[in-house]
């Protein structure tokens, strides 16, 4: 695999910052090749700024070793023989779970007072129930999640040639080619080679796009769902052919409420017999802790519950699911909702998809302040029917329509209707003065 850069990504270096100096576990977790690995690099680098002489920073890549496992008894030993008796430790663990016994070295560590732990990984079995740190609560979690639209602008060297007091829709970049392009040509390109940096700026055409990203999937599953399914005593996941058809399922019904016995059904189109409801949930569980699908829940807002049948499953990028299933013009509304889907998680909300009697709501957004109810639509034609939900919710929580084709600020009975490219640029819902 070719090694990347990346542009300092300010968002991940602040929340790092901000939990430094509380006594949790750090757990920086994110799909494979998210960019976790330059993250830690440039946090590394910012705490040897920051410290200088008044501690000691300390990190390795569990999965970049050449020798085979490591013990927790080697790991132990390494990290007494490095220890900071006057300073601040500042230990950063990249894939942890390499290690044979981690959890035993990871509680070891965690009883020096003096010491500050970031386990980075692309497996969601890192949060451990073996962990002191877990099972009392004393533990942050920060999701790595592929670029945003603005990071992708960044990254891949597209310069904003208009005013930036330019309307959204009318804005204008260049990139070094000399050629120009509207933003919407840019968000049709992040659609389409992801926000995954190892798709470097001179990887940007299809052919070899889909190279990279059929790279990057293999790896996933595995180093992710494969080995770490089996080296853990997870629910094992062994049939390949099984597996990338309820992948194949689970991307193409994207932003639709879904169950494993339904997966189960369609997977009789891939292949010879369907499979059991409990196996399909497996493998629907080993996708969600290789973080390759994040899971959108169903929540009745009348009886403010969650149900445990539907759900809806978000792929953690859009490069992936052009490799898996292609993409089509039928494709944009979905793809659009994935977008803001994650746009949402990294804005710090929580996401579920709403149930209110017979309506639907694409997405609910909460937080410790509130919620805010979101549709999700292509253009004009479409509103109307994304605004009877809405006006039939009788709470003063904000209630927004994002649009991919339509100017912001059109009122509707109390509901904000808003520009998609706006919003994914970093615009927040408002009522006007």
């Amino acid at each position: 695999m070719n090694t990347f850069t990346l542009a300092p990504r300010e968002m991940y270096m602040e929340k790092l910052m901000h939990v430094l100096h509380n006594d949790n576990v750090v757990f920086l977790i994110g799909v494979r090749r998210s960019g976790k690995t330059c993250i830690a690099a440039e946090f590394e680098e910012a705490l040897r700024n920051k410290i200088k002489d008044n501690g000691k920073v300390v990190r390795y890549n569990f999965e970049a070793i050449e020798e085979g496992r490591i013990t927790a008894e080697r790991m132990i030993s390494f990290f007494e023989n490095s220890y900071d008796h006057d300073g601040m430790n500042y230990i950063i663990l990249g894939e942890i779970t390499h290690v044979d016994d981690w959890e035993t070295a990871i509680n070891y560590i965690c009883s020096y007072n003096n010491c500050k732990l970031i386990l980075c990984s692309s497996h969601m079995r890192v949060i451990s129930q073996n962990l002191d740190a877990v099972r009392n609560n004393r533990y942050d979690v920060i999701r790595v999640l592929p670029m945003s639209l603005p990071e992708f602008i960044a990254f891949h060297g597209f310069e904003e040639v208009t005013d930036e007091k330019t309307p959204i829709l009318e804005k204008r970049f260049r990139r070094f080619n000399g050629k120009e392009y509207s933003l919407a040509e840019v968000y049709r390109s992040h659609l389409v080679y992801g926000g995954l940096p190892i798709v470097k700026s001179e990887y940007m055409d299809p052919e070899r796009a889909w190279v990279m990203m059929d790279g990057t999937y293999s790896a996933i599953v595995t180093r992710d769902v494969f080995e770490v399914g089996s080296a853990n005593g997870m629910s094992a996941v062994t049939d390949p052919l099984l597996l990338r058809s309820v992948i194949k399922i689970m991307a193409k019904s994207m932003g639709e409420n879904i169950t494993a016995t339904g997966v189960g059904r369609q997977t009789a189109d891939y292949l010879v017999h369907p499979s059991t409801t409990k196996t399909i949930e497996s493998y629907m569980r080993a996708l969600l802790n290789a973080n390759l699908f994040y899971i959108s829940e169903r929540y009745d807002l009348k009886a403010e519950q969650t149900l445990k049948t539907y759900a809806k499953y978000y792929i953690a990028d859009t490069g992936l699911y052009r490799y898996l299933n292609g993409m089509g013009p039928n494709d944009d509304l979905k793809l659009l909702e994935n977008k803001v889907y994650f746009e949402l998680l990294r804005r710090g909300y929580s996401v579920c998809n709403g149930k209110y009697g017979r309506d639907d709501i694409c997405l609910v957004a909460r937080n410790s302040y509130g919620r805010v109810y979101i549709q999700v639509a292509l253009g004009t034609e479409d509103i109307e029917a994304k605004l009877a939900p809405l006006r039939r919710i009788r709470d003063s929580y904000p209630k927004v329509v994002l649009v991919l084709n339509v100017a912001s600020g059109i009122l509707h009975d109390g509901v904000v209707v808003l520009n998609a490219m706006e919003f994914l640029m970093g615009s927040i819902w408002s009522y006007p003065a």
